[in-house]
Formats: C-alpha cells, structure tokens, sequence
C-alpha cells in the first residue's frame, strides 16, 4: 500500500532537533502540510526563511507557558484542519529524589505534560467534529521503567501514557485514534546531555540489539501509528526500545 499525506496536515512540537525533526522530515517527504514547533526564536527565524511557507511553518512556542500556548493555539485557528499531533517536545533534569527542586518539577510538568495537555484537548475537539484523526504522544521507557534520578521526568511520561489511555477510549468511536510510544535510549541531544560517553556505551551493552536507536526509527513508528496502516490501534504505549525493558 502507496503511504501519502498529501492534503494532511501535520502537527510536531519540538521539531527543530532530535525525534521531532526527523519525524518532520518523513512526513514531508510524503506530502504533508507542517505545522512545526521550537523554542530558539533565531532558528526558527532561519528555517522560515528557507522554507515554503504554503506547505511548512515553524511557530516559536514555549510549552512552559500557558500564554505563549494559548498564542499558538489563536494561530492554529488559521488552519482549515489539523489531521495529525505530535507531541514531541520535552526535556529532562537529572538529579536525586530528595534533591530535586521544586523549581524543576513545575518546569518537567509544565513542559512535558501541561502542554501536550493542552494542545491535544484543542486539537482532538477539531478532530472529532471532522471525523478523522491521529495523535501520537511521546512518552518513554521511563513510563514503564524506570532508574535513578529519574523521579520527575518518570511521573510525567506516565502521566502522558494515562492520558493517552484515556484520550484513545474517548475518542476511538470518532475515528480518532490516540496513541503513545516509549523511545528507549535514541542518539538525540537530549540522551547525548544526560549520559556521558561512558554511560552510554555502557547501556548499549545491555540494549539486546546492542545498540541505541537512530532517531528514524522512532520516527517511522510514529509515522505508521499516524498513517492508513493503521486503522484499530487505540489508546497503545508501544514501546520502542530494542528490547531493553524485557531485560
């Protein structure tokens, strides 16, 4: 089966790096209308101008803020539909339980879910009175597992796979199909800023395919779960890690 997004339009938060970039440029190269996301206001400035505005836009969008959200939402009104979301976008801080900070957990809550929250609720409203759908959170393997330091970040990917669970229930009847997907250890910055070299060679002895994964490969699981292939996967976390969570 031939797979296009031509007349879809697509929506990616942080797709200016890492998973959301690369999953940005496969829907592109199938067709789709883009609607991008970032925080670095010089680099979206820049890939504005490169690109073609009819078909793909990058808006400048702090997930941390209820304002700069609400902003973003007001310029998605100019947008006859929105097919597909992608919440990509989040960020990590590493530290001991007891030590971590108040200051952090707000910003991991806000970031990682408060946001997603609130997008999917605007978007999935439109897609319901459409008739049509796809939302694909990006939660973790810390959602199913988990390892020290990683309290906060841990609470909020388990959050966005309860959400997604209850979104997908919600929303199947209108052929609006909800899912997750728990990338394992993925060669993008942020994996490359949490680990140092040595951690991270040593994590890729215990990954059973005995490497990490390229970001392509989360990607195309997205891309799929988003795509006519898939017509009665509803309210999944499909984990993604090369087996790492079974060992």
């Amino acid at each position: 089966m031939n797979i296009n997004f031509n007349n879809r339009t697509v929506l990616i938060t942080g797709a200016t790096k890492g998973i959301g970039k690369v999953t940005a440029e496969l829907f592109e190269k199938e067709g789709a209308n883009l609607i991008l996301t970032g925080v670095e206001k010089d680099l979206i400035e820049k890939l504005n101008d490169e690109s073609d505005l009819s078909k793909k836009k990058y808006f400048y969008v702090d997930l941390s803020n209820s304002e700069s959200i609400n902003q973003f939402i007001n310029e998605l009104e100019q947008y006859d539909k929105i097919d597909v979301l992608v919440n990509n976008a989040g960020i990590n801080i590493i530290d001991d339980f007891i030590d971590t900070k108040d200051a952090d957990y707000e910003l991991l809550m806000n970031i990682n879910l408060k946001g997603p929250y609130l997008l999917s609720k605007y978007v999935a409203r439109r897609m319901k009175e459409a008739g049509f759908g796809r939302i694909v959170n990006l939660a973790s393997i810390w959602s199913v597992i988990t390892r020290p330091k990683r309290a906060i970040y841990t609470m909020t990917k388990k959050a966005i796979h309860g959400m997604t669970q209850t979104m997908g229930v919600e929303l199947a009847k209108h052929n609006v199909l909800v899912n997750a997907i728990s990338p394992g250890f993925t060669l993008t910055e942020l994996t490359l800023t949490t680990n140092t070299p040595e951690e991270l060679e040593k994590i890729s002895k215990l990954i059973p395919i005995e490497r990490m994964a390229n970001p392509i490969e989360q990607a195309k699981v997205i891309f799929f779960l988003c795509s006519e292939l898939n017509t009665y996967i509803a309210g999944q976390n499909i984990v993604v890690d090369g087996g790492y969570s079974n060992v």
